[in-house]
């Protein structure tokens, strides 16, 4: 994450002299398991994007780049608006490579065994929770308002699946008719990202913990069928 303030700083340096640790050793693993996450919900959007080109029977060109369009698009789309060019996707090529590892996972899987489902709706999940307040962080970084900053953290979550849907042809999920919740625990954990920011109440451990809920509120709109109300039909009426 590109914003550390003081008081975090601080914080970690209490927690390195509690246990016996140096400041550079630890931050160095706060950054690996920050790119870690990263990558995971990489992986995992760019596999839903995967199987999602193979139930629409696309060749292996439109596999791969369903992978990769859901994977990154997101975090593209944040980048343009916020004018961090080029993109983070072109100038770490790691994740254009998870993306590409995804796709021939799902390539090489399909037709031979059962891909299971949930598990790559948990990590759609986390991935969510992480992108959204990751996006969030980085708009407020390059001087975005707090209002401005929360639009494009909730894009980042939910961009790569948006343009999925498209290119494939469908209505995308987030806005179907009786689709789980999706844009609005997005919308509403960069929402509180952007406020701590801007009131300079956060730490690294406090947006963990609200990536964590957008993430929880997504799983738990799975398991209960809690959707967002639609408008009655004429036969409802």
């Amino acid at each position: 994450m590109t914003v550390r303030s003081h008081t975090d700083r601080l914080g970690v340096e209490e927690v390195c002299r509690h246990w016996g640790l140096t400041l550079p050793a630890v931050e160095r693993w706060l950054d690996l398991a920050h790119s870690a996450f990263v990558l995971v919900g990489v992986l995992a959007f760019a596999v839903s994007g995967a199987l999602q080109a193979v139930e629409k029977q696309m060749d292996v060109v439109g596999l791969g780049s369903l992978a990769a369009v859901t994977g990154v698009g997101g975090g593209i789309l944040r980048d343009l608006l916020i004018g961090a060019v080029p993109p983070a996707a072109f100038r770490d090529m790691s994740l254009l490579g998870v993306c590409a590892l995804g796709a021939a996972l799902v390539f090489a899987a399909h037709g031979r065994v059962r891909l299971p489902r949930r598990p790559m709706l948990v990590f759609d999940a986390l991935g969510l929770g992480l992108f959204c307040v990751e996006g969030t962080t980085k708009g407020m970084a390059y001087g975005l308002n707090p209002y401005a900053a929360a639009i494009v953290g909730a894009l980042t979550g939910v961009g790569g699946g948006v343009l999925r849907d498209v290119l494939s042809g469908e209505v995308p999920s987030v806005f179907r008719q009786g689709s789980k919740l999706y844009v609005i625990p997005a919308l509403a954990g960069a929402g509180l990202t952007a406020g701590l920011l801007s009131a300079q109440i956060w730490s690294v451990w406090v947006l963990i913990l609200i990536a964590a809920g957008v993430s929880a509120v997504r799983i738990a709109s799975l398991r209960f069928q809690w959707a967002a109300i639609s408008p009655k039909s004429l036969d409802e009426a």
